[in-house]
């Protein structure tokens, strides 16, 4: 379960209403974990031979062209970590050394980029989300707080990814996209944890009239699954947390 204070910033950056808001509250949020820069990467498949990359980041002006630099992320270790894995890479010198990209990490840390974490969310229909922070210390995390640095850092991404696609790929709410409310209510309690089982008992209704429900919310809003459903009904002001 999350805590207070970390439930708020997710939902603050969800409701991000420009790109602008968005990078702020993003940046608020590293910084409160003692990160400097943030870069979160929206990446669209749309064929074997076409990707596009659209990006939101603090990144010093002097060190974009190498950001940008989607020839050099082929073979930075970082980036094919996150390219195939879905699982956070903490990363500092000694991971660039191991895979013989020393010079990497060299050019990086002299903008102060000496350390950090990456992690990618990979969805269905070709889209990715690649969320990364980064530090001008040898190493990013004190010892004892890695495993709740990564488990607020994957939480906070979930939600920054929602609101990334929606700002860089705007959906467009249609009269198609209105809910009933027993298609809400489903979706509404599967937020809180329950299992589709669950749903039902407290709905009185069968864990397939749930199933059913859920997979019309979803369809109705574009989505997935139910988790991605409910961030953008969150969004579209559709459901509010209590």
């Amino acid at each position: 379960m999350m805590h207070a204070q970390l439930r708020d910033k997710c939902i603050a950056v969800l409701h991000s209403r420009s790109v602008k808001e968005y990078l702020r509250l993003n940046v608020e949020f590293v910084q409160s974990l003692g990160f400097h820069t943030i870069a979160a990467t929206v990446i669209t498949d749309h064929s074997p031979h076409m990707t596009t990359f659209q990006s939101v980041t603090n990144a010093p002006s002097d060190y974009m062209p190498s950001f940008d630099d989607m020839e050099s992320a082929k073979l930075d270790p970082v980036s094919q970590h996150c390219k195939r894995f879905s699982t956070p890479i903490v990363w500092d010198q000694v991971v660039y050394v191991d895979q013989g990209r020393g010079d990497f990490w060299e050019h990086q840390a002299q903008f102060g980029y000496r350390s950090g974490i990456s992690v990618a969310l990979h969805l269905p229909h070709g889209r990715h989300f690649m969320f990364g922070v980064d530090s001008d210390r040898v190493s990013c995390i004190a010892r004892g707080q890695r495993q709740n640095v990564l488990s607020d850092l994957c939480h906070f991404a979930a939600h920054s990814q929602a609101a990334a696609f929606d700002l860089c790929i705007p959906y467009q709410q249609s009269s198609e996209a209105v809910l009933a409310l027993s298609e809400l209510d489903a979706l509404r309690r599967s937020m809180d944890g329950l299992t589709n089982w669950e749903v039902g008992q407290a709905m009185g209704i069968s864990e397939t009239e749930v199933l059913l429900r859920l997979r019309r919310s979803m369809q109705k809003l574009g989505c997935t699954n139910k988790y991605e459903a409910a961030l953008r009904a969150i969004r579209l002001g559709l459901v509010h947390c209590d």
